[in-house]
């Protein structure tokens, strides 16, 4: 997927990470967009990703019309890689 270029920004408390389709040298098409919040530092019951960004809304409808093979996993997969290094 090195046609897909991930942009993230931070707003407030959580960070939002951009999905874009690269056309050109400076051509993108925007795809979709997930949102990231902290993940709680402990549990009760059951773990969720301790202290990690947790995936909490996505629209990613223009992600179908490029690459039909692409999956939500593979897409999330690859923005916590993005996250990780930014340094979030």
């Amino acid at each position: 997927m090195p046609e897909i270029v991930y942009e993230i920004q931070k707003i407030e408390d959580r960070l939002s990470v951009e999905v874009y389709f690269k056309v050109g040298e400076n051509i993108k098409e925007f795809l979709g967009i997930l949102y990231f919040e902290k993940a709680k530092k402990a549990f009760q019951r059951k773990p969720i990703g301790m202290d990690a960004w947790a995936c909490v809304d996505a629209k990613v409808e223009g992600l179908y019309t490029k690459d039909e093979s692409i999956t939500p996993k593979q897409i999330i997969a690859r923005a916590y890689e993005e996250i990780k290094k930014a340094g979030y």
